[in-house]
């Protein structure tokens, strides 16, 4: 059995990218584009972005950019940075000539940006992926209740006061069904727990920031991440 998925996103330098590998992070996310949730320093250039490919040795590179433009432009620009998959800024589903011309690039997407709210149908949080064919998705990536600075405590002991709205069980379902991991308020008290109830999933998710432009956004300083990822990752390590 292989270790499941731990994956930080909005990585801004080579310094950070080489300790988060070293903390056992799979998947280095970095912003070519400005992420509107959040006004902080955390989009990097071309130039960056390949620095913090080149400090990699084990972990994958996801370039999280606009995937609206020329898809010649897009591939260039993944490939110049030496990035193993890409993945929309903003919850969107790329265009399907774009979507064509990673594929024949050998570019995966990850389809993150998608966030569950406590009142959201399970029905409907992945409608629109699964309507559009030729998705070439590596991987799903949900943010879960970020309206909650709790949220998997009210996941767990809130929600199933409201049968008819979001529950634990339909998160552990999505798992089974598709590729997909899920960030939460992952805290090294927690994350042990999180990583058994949703053993469905590939793994968990964090991503860096300051500055949010929301009060319902999900997101880990610096210093809170690199507190929880050695509790993750054992977490994550496979049992049998």
């Amino acid at each position: 059995m292989t270790n499941r998925i731990l994956k930080v996103d909005r990585v801004r330098s080579a310094e950070e990218a080489a300790a988060l590998e070293d903390l056992g992070v799979d998947i280095v996310g970095v912003d070519l584009s400005a992420d509107p949730r959040f006004d902080d320093d955390r989009t990097v250039s071309v130039q960056q972005a390949a620095e913090i490919r080149q400090v990699l040795h084990d972990s994958r590179l996801v370039a999280a950019m606009d995937l609206h433009t020329e898809p010649d432009e897009i591939v260039r620009l993944a490939q110049l940075l030496g990035a193993d998959m890409v993945q929309p800024i903003t919850i969107v589903v790329p265009p399907y000539p774009v979507r064509i011309a990673l594929r024949e690039a050998g570019l995966e997407i990850v389809y993150a940006g998608l966030e569950i709210s406590h009142d959201d149908d399970p029905g409907w949080v992945f409608g629109r992926h699964d309507d559009t064919p030729d998705l070439g998705a590596a991987l799903f990536q949900v943010d879960v209740l970020p309206e909650y600075e709790k949220s998997w405590d009210f996941l767990r002991t809130e929600s199933p006061r409201y049968p008819e709205e979001f529950q634990l069980e339909d998160l552990v379902g999505f798992g089974r069904e598709r590729p997909l991991v899920a960030g939460l308020d992952l805290t090294p008290g927690n994350v042990a727990e999180i990583a058994t109830r949703l053993s469905t999933l590939q793994g968990l998710s964090l991503t860096l920031a300051g500055n949010p432009t929301r009060d319902d956004v999900r997101f880990h300083t610096l210093d809170a991440a690199l507190e929880v990822l050695p509790a993750a990752r054992r977490a994550l390590l496979p049992t049998g």
